[in-house]
């Protein structure tokens, strides 16, 4: 499955598995997205009252994991 093949919004668990890297680092960027005001992070939008999807724009951004590991090791 290549880039333009991903829906328009991922979950976090499918944008995790994209980014090879796990739920949990998944959706510790996403809650520093959250707490940062968007200054870093994984873009999420919320839907609905607690979900929260990946666009697939933003992921174009993490292509390579390594800038989501370095994001949550600072």
């Amino acid at each position: 499955m290549g880039y333009e093949d991903l829906p328009d919004f991922l979950t976090i668990p499918e944008a995790a598995r994209v980014l090879r890297v796990s739920r949990g680092a998944a959706y510790a960027a996403a809650r520093l997205f959250r707490e940062s005001g968007g200054r870093s992070g994984l873009p999420v939008v919320c839907v609905g009252r607690r979900s929260y999807r990946v666009p697939k724009a933003a992921m174009a951004r993490f292509q390579d994991a390594d800038e989501l590991r370095r994001l949550l090791s600072a």
